[in-house]
């Protein structure tokens, strides 16, 4: 069975790097990113229109290129999570994570015994279609190498983040800054002091609890930054905004060169 390579950077102290697939669900998106040198990638399937199936195909590509895939699902619905790991996904990325209890309840489903009651199935996707002679050796191997990050959405998160850090079986914490703003007041504006203060206050609890933290970033300049301060997990960019600044600043810069103002 595939060994989690996010989770072996975070054991050795290292930062993982990735990016999201948005809008691009063909499988040899998989093969060019794990080319190109991506640990891994964040499947979007709460704001796009992935079916199962297409996020089946390209995890089941990603696995076999060494590329970590990780689901951030649609909801918390019970099989939104576990259909996503049984087609192979090997983290999920949890939105709205606002209490521990709430991802109490979560763990109980997505990992199995003893730590919850994960439907049981040994053979499959997620385990490389392999089944080991000891059943209790695979399940605890799934256990571990089963990434399970929140994200922090909210004020109500961010006040009980020390508590969700505590759950046993968290492994990361994100921010998600779009909804976070929203949620205090400042809808969109990133560099309002009160999204300062929260960032400041995610990175100060999440190192404390020694749980890895991070962001998306769009840009090498704030990527560094970030980095140079502890961050050790980053979705870079995604699918969408990779295309669209690369052929919007491509197109501008040629018609200005030839002259078509």
């Amino acid at each position: 069975m595939k060994e989690n390579a996010v989770l072996k950077l975070w054991r050795e102290g290292k930062a993982a790097f990735g990016t999201w697939a948005t809008l691009v669900d063909h499988p040899k998106f998989m093969r060019l990113l794990a080319a190109a040198g991506m640990d891994f990638v964040v499947l979007e399937m709460e704001h796009s229109d992935f079916t199962i199936s297409q996020v089946s195909t390209q995890v089941l590509v990603a696995r076999a290129s060494g590329l970590t895939p990780i689901v951030r699902p649609p909801g918390h619905a019970p099989h939104d999570l576990t259909r996503a790991l049984d087609a192979g996904a090997q983290g999920l990325l949890l939105p709205s994570i606002d209490t521990p209890d709430q991802l109490e309840r979560i763990l109980h489903v997505t990992k199995y015994h003893p730590r919850g009651e994960r439907i049981l199935n040994l053979r499959g996707a997620h385990t490389d279609f392999l089944r080991l002679d000891d059943p209790v050796e695979q399940i605890a191997r799934l256990n571990d190498e089963t990434l399970t990050i929140a994200m922090v959405e909210s004020k109500r998160s961010l006040e009980s983040l020390a508590e969700i850090c505590a759950v046993d079986g968290l492994d990361a914490v994100m921010i998600g800054p779009d909804d976070l703003s929203q949620n205090l007041g400042v809808p969109g504006r990133l560099g309002d002091p009160k999204m300062i203060a929260a960032t400041e206050h995610v990175i100060s609890v999440c190192d404390k609890a020694g749980v890895p933290w991070g962001f998306s970033c769009q840009n090498l300049e704030d990527a560094r930054k970030w980095l140079d301060r502890g961050l050790r997990w980053m979705p870079f960019a995604n699918d969408a905004a990779v295309l669209f600044n690369t052929f919007s600043g491509t197109s501008a810069a040629l018609k200005a060169h030839a002259g078509r103002n």
